[in-house]
């Protein structure tokens, strides 16, 4: 309990610090921005600070949101077990010092209408120093991650069809054993991943005739908020393969799966090979994208036949 409300108050200050120094630094970079061309030097550095300011304080919004804008994709996985105990300390500890850093840059701003530039200079190293953290605990929570096998993670996880809902014979995850499996990471509002979803497709058919033993099933990993939306973009697109459905543990499960892999951006399409009892599985490709633009790859020659 102690540890949960020293958090919050941490959350709290820290928001309240960032919001001050942006408006601040905002209001000053707009008052400054009308001055008269000839205006003195002065008048230009405090611009300048100003400005260092702002992004500062836009950079520490970043590290200091929770969980950190980096780890956002994956917020309902299990991150913070997954990054351990000394990396969560490491970016606690750090926090709090940009925290208190960024209050004593605001309380400068707003009582000299200005910032020194030690404060600044010790304000923008706690800002990187917060940013390595936080790569630091993703880095950590990914290599933890990617250790749980195979089958602890999936579970009995039911899937479904991606155009729609699951019905009461859907499939689990035991559907996945023996074969090639590609996990594809889009969303319904990704422009990129509408123009990529067209050529899986056209994969996904062709492998499908060829039908080899251990062909090719694709499992959409949604970034869609709205199950409704992700239902969609399928019908539009013609995905006739499986998705993860949207309640609540498989919206976990999505999360989970993108801090596994590591994906940070879409469309992704990670390619994993099921063992035959579904408690493993080995990663084929990790960029299964531009293997389909590119047109081959020693897996997509497998599932082909």
């Amino acid at each position: 309990a102690p540890k949960l409300r020293d958090r919050c108050e941490l959350r709290m200050r820290t928001a309240r610090a960032a919001a001050a120094a942006t408006a601040a630094a905002a209001a000053a970079a707009t008052l400054y921005s009308a001055r008269p061309r000839h205006a003195a030097s002065a008048a230009d550095d405090d611009v300048r600070a100003a400005v260092q300011l702002r992004e500062a304080a836009l950079r520490a919004r970043a590290v200091l949101s929770d969980p950190p804008q980096m780890l956002q994709r994956c917020a309902r996985s299990a991150w913070r077990q997954h990054a351990g105990v000394t990396a969560m300390d490491e970016l606690a500890r750090r926090q709090a010092a940009l925290s208190d850093s960024l209050a004593s840059a605001a309380n400068s701003w707003k009582e000299r209408q200005g910032v020194r530039p030690a404060e600044l200079r010790s304000l923008t190293e706690a800002v990187s120093d917060t940013e390595a953290a936080v790569r630091g605990a993703r880095a950590s929570a990914v290599r933890a991650a990617a250790a749980v096998p195979w089958g602890e993670v999936l579970g009995s996880s039911r899937l479904e069809p991606a155009t729609g809902s699951a019905a009461a014979d859907a499939p689990g995850a035991e559907r996945l054993r023996g074969r090639v499996v590609g996990l594809y990471f889009t969303a319904s509002w990704c422009g990129p991943c509408r123009r990529f979803t067209p050529k899986l497709v056209q994969l996904y058919e062709a492998a499908a005739r060829a039908s080899p033993p251990d062909g090719l099933e694709l499992v959409l990993v949604s970034w869609d908020e709205i199950g409704d939306e992700r239902r969609e973009y399928a019908r539009q697109a013609g995905m006739r393969w499986l998705a993860l459905p949207h309640s609540r543990e498989a919206r976990a499960l999505a999360d989970e799966l993108t801090l596994r892999y590591d994906v940070t951006s879409i469309p992704a399409l990670v390619v994993v090979e099921v063992s035959a009892d579904g408690s493993s599985a080995r990663v084929l490709s990790r960029d299964g994208r531009m293997d389909v633009e590119r047109g081959h790859a020693p897996w997509m020659s497998r599932v082909l036949g």
